[in-house]
């Protein structure tokens, strides 16, 4: 075979309809007389490097068909319809996947037919890549590899070092490096903004009491009680090591409710907080509904296919259920991501499905974004907080709270309260939290849940019974 006429050739961009590859060729291209339209002075490519281009493209997306059953598909199959291959001619997929003329890709064919031409391979009677007669169909992608390097991340941090390093921190990087480009198949972007002006305002946060004096203190100073715990309180959690204090919170009160797992007898506490200012979260909800775009001439566009069909899969790996016995080491990859996210992206948390409610949304706000403002109470201020009254006869739950504040503040007495069950610690005495404050607490929202039964969601597989007979040799030999 011999090109050596075809390689003498060269292509403007002008002729090349496919975006990417247009771009390319204008970019970096020289002036030259295109041998295809004849237009002078546009840039272009010689005729070898747009094969190039083309062979490139075509390792990455497409696979050459094969030219006869393959050895494991169906007999019966064959008989009922016979072998069909479903590729398209090499000629005509260089056609599609360039957008160039029929007499352009027959010269981009017989480039790469000649690059890769076998003698060995044609004498047993085997084709070689591009040949006239070989036809090509879409190469499908799989996410193996990255599937490989996250249960690697996983069993190091569970088995070997808890610590973040150079490996963990390459991979994280390569997982999320395009995550604030991304959008959904309806153009909504994965990295969404919460907060004033946005549509996501409010969030629902939870928290269960076991005895009424517990409760009462909660309505008392509820900022404190139902907010989340200061660093020194903080226990571990999916987004959160110890003593890293973040916001779990909910877009409704039921899921906030169900989240926490409240045992039967308990009451709920269940307050509304607004988001006081704009917040960056990373939206797991919004992965697997993602859509990506590319060429098969951007050399990324392969690695970003496979690296979406990993995200999708991460954000089931993220949100999956855990057994309480677990969770010290199911969460540790949770936690390294959530700390990973804040620092390198600039990230302010997770949005993520609930795995206690169907359809249910939960955030995690992170430490940065945490913080509930303290609500302005008058110096000289006294709280008294009520939890039942009598109706006639009855005695039946009443909850109110009244905030008493004197006609002339006293400036010599500042508001301070100590939380009933951490003895001899001060919330608020000597608060050093830089933080900007991010949640306040709405005063009128808070309702308290009797929790009077649980209901149980499940899915029944039956247990299969089977008894047989064996001989006395196989008796023997068990």
């Amino acid at each position: 075979m011999n090109s050596d006429t075809s390689t003498e050739k060269y292509i403007c961009y002008d002729c090349v309809g496919e975006n990417h590859l247009k771009n390319i060729i204008k970019n970096t291209g020289s002036e030259i007389r295109c041998s295809y339209c004849e237009n002078d002075g546009l840039e272009g490519f010689s005729l070898i490097d747009l094969a190039n281009k083309i062979e490139i493209a075509f390792e990455h997306h497409f696979i050459q068909s094969p030219e006869n059953p393959l050895e494991n598909w169906p007999f019966y199959q064959f008989q009922n319809s016979g072998w069909e291959n479903n590729g398209m001619p090499v000629i005509e997929a260089i056609m599609d996947a360039a957008e160039i003329e029929e007499e352009m890709a027959a010269d981009v064919q017989e480039i790469l037919a000649d690059r890769h031409y076998d003698h060995s391979a044609a004498e047993m009677g085997e084709s070689s890549e591009f040949e006239s007669g070989s036809s090509y169909e879409i190469k499908g992608h799989d996410d193996f590899e990255w599937q490989m390097q996250w249960e690697n991340f996983e069993h190091t941090l569970k088995t070997r070092t808890r610590f973040f390093n150079k490996n963990h921190e390459k991979l994280l990087k390569s997982i999320f490096e395009d995550i604030e480009s991304l959008h959904t198949h309806k153009r909504k972007p994965v990295v969404r903004k919460i907060g004033p002006k946005n549509q996501l305002k409010y969030l629902f946060r939870a928290r269960a009491f076991q005895s009424d004096k517990k409760l009462k203190f909660a309505l008392e100073f509820p900022d404190k009680e139902i907010g989340p715990p200061p660093s020194e309180y903080a226990t571990a959690g999916r987004m959160n090591s110890r003593g890293i204090s973040v916001f779990y919170g909910s877009f409704n009160p039921e899921t906030a409710l169900a989240e926490i797992r409240p045992p039967v007898g308990c009451k709920v506490a269940v307050a509304r907080f607004e988001i006081k200012r704009t917040l960056q979260v990373l939206d797991l909800s919004a992965l697997k509904l993602t859509n990506i775009e590319g060429s098969y001439f951007d050399e990324s566009y392969a690695r970003r296919i496979t690296n979406i069909m990993f995200l999708k899969k991460l954000s089931q790996r993220l949100t999956k259920p855990v057994m309480p016995d677990d969770e010290h080491a199911e969460y540790l990859a949770t936690q390294v991501v959530a700390e990973f996210l804040a620092s390198e992206f600039r990230i302010d948390g997770i949005i993520f499905p609930s795995a206690q409610s169907d359809g249910g949304l939960n955030v995690t706000l992170f430490h940065s974004a945490s913080k509930v403002i303290t609500p302005e109470v008058i110096n000289g201020s006294s709280i008294e907080v009520s939890l039942m009254d009598w109706d006639g006869e009855e005695l039946v739950h009443d909850y109110r709270v009244w905030v008493r504040m004197p006609s002339k503040p006293d400036s010599n007495k500042a508001s301070q309260h100590f939380p009933l069950d951490l003895p001899g610690q001060e919330w608020g005495k000597n608060d050093t939290d830089l933080r900007e404050g991010t949640l306040s607490i709405d005063l009128d929202s808070i309702r308290v849940s009797h929790i009077k039964s649980v209901k149980i969601k499940s899915v029944v597989y039956d247990v299969n019974h089977t008894e047989y007979k064996i001989s006395s040799d196989e008796v023997e030999d068990k």
